[in-house]
């Protein structure tokens, strides 16, 4: 078959690569997206009970790609977060009130996210959806990457953004290294309806096996994240859903009243997976497919929409300058402005998990002591609520509400 020339080919149909398609439809590039699963499955509903938590800053960019508006309607806002560990009188309760009477995040159901985003491209007449066809290989050379697809299709691109999730296909293919490390826990992902309100205030306690948190939704629910060591999480799940419930609500003292299970539970083995480099010839790692990192933190999907801000800026001023959008020199410059951003926070979360999954008698009255410390002191507990809104330091355009400024 002939080829078929796109500028970008964004590989993956996930959350992280329908948004970068979305962005940098805002280029006016020609893009196409594969994924190998099919168009009809992505769009029917799979009982998926996983939800994302939106930073700030991730609404402020979602909104300039033009569909916060159809999100909003599910999407309940975290107005307060309480962190705490069991058995311990230290806290840290963040407050929006700290934050100019504004929300510090919003959860929302992936599924949701999924086909939103899935609607707003089908209407972008300069996005191509290529969905039920796997890669049968690539290969690149000084001015093309070149995909071969399942049905015979050939696609050349001037750039490859991989979003092909934690276990990238394409980041094998084309041997790029990655670390990795198995966390040993799982998490029991579920969601609940509760008879106390939750009063858009997440919850999230840390145990010696991993935290459990509860997350705020729509309609007096919660989306609730419980880890704990692998084997344990295994006998967890074996539970009758009422004892199951009953060990759930013990771990954050009751506070939501009596819970009941809507849907299924799913397990998720954890491991923290990330690739030494971002970038090759013509190609570009964004999302999971270059770092998968603990969720402690709530912050995955976030990572990944930094990394598609950055990206756009850098083609944005790529496209002004007249230079190639794949040129080697514009990807170093993306991957220099994720190194910190990146590092910081796989060094965060590893760090947190390790430091509270310690039983260490003199550790666990240091950390009760740190988040008391924290909780006292309103400048530090301000810096940490600006970097978990997504507002530290200086950001990429889409984060602050702007499409690229060409002449910037």
């Amino acid at each position: 078959m002939a080829l078929k020339q796109f500028d970008c080919i964004v590989l993956g149909g996930g959350l992280i690569g329908l948004t970068a398609a979305l962005a940098l439809a805002k280029l006016n590039l020609n893009i196409a997206v594969v994924e190998r699963s099919s168009l009809k499955l992505l769009k029917t509903s799979t009982g998926d009970q996983r939800t994302s938590a939106i930073s700030a800053s991730s609404k402020v960019m979602l909104d300039t790609l033009g569909i916060w508006d159809l999100l909003k309607g599910d999407a309940e806002p975290i107005l307060d977060i309480r962190v705490s560990e069991k058995n311990t009188r230290g806290f840290v309760h963040y407050s929006h009130a700290d934050a100019d009477n504004q929300p510090m995040g919003y959860i929302i159901e992936n599924e949701i996210i999924k086909t939103t985003l899935i609607d707003a491209i089908e209407t972008s007449s300069n996005v191509h959806l290529l969905f039920d066809h796997p890669i049968c290989s690539f290969s690149d050379n000084q001015t093309l990457i070149r995909l071969e697809l399942s049905d015979g299709r050939s696609l050349g691109g001037r750039l490859l953004v991989a979003a092909d999730g934690a276990n990238s296909h394409i980041r094998t293919l084309s041997g790029m290294k990655t670390t990795r490390l198995d966390y040993e826990q799982t998490s029991i992902v579920f969601t609940v309806n509760h008879t106390i309100p939750h009063h858009g205030i997440a919850h999230e306690r840390f145990l010696p096996g991993g935290p459990i948190a509860f997350l705020p939704m729509t309609n007096q629910r919660s989306s609730v994240v419980w880890t704990e060591k692998s084997a344990i999480a295994n006998d967890l799940v074996n539970l009758t859903t009422e004892d199951f419930l009953r060990g759930a609500s013990l771990r954050i003292d009751n506070c939501l009243g009596k819970l009941s299970l809507i849907g299924s539970r799913a397990m998720y083995p954890l491991s923290l997976i990330y690739s030494g480099n971002l970038i090759k010839n013509r190609l570009v790692l964004v999302g999971d497919a270059a770092h998968r990192i603990h969720p402690i933190a709530g912050q995955g999907l976030n990572l990944g929409l930094r990394d598609i801000a950055h990206l756009i800026d850098k083609l944005a001023h790529a496209q002004y300058a007249g230079m190639d959008i794949g040129d080697h020199e514009v990807l170093r410059r993306f991957q220099s402005s994720r190194l910190v951003d990146n590092m910081s926070l796989i060094a965060a979360t590893d760090g947190l998990n390790r430091l509270f999954s310690n039983s260490s008698f003199s550790i666990k009255a240091l950390r009760g002591f740190g988040l008391s410390a924290v909780n006292r002191a309103g400048p530090l507990k301000r810096i940490f609520m600006r970097e978990a809104m997504g507002q530290a330091g200086k950001m990429p355009s889409l984060l602050e509400g702007t499409l690229p400024n060409y002449e910037d």
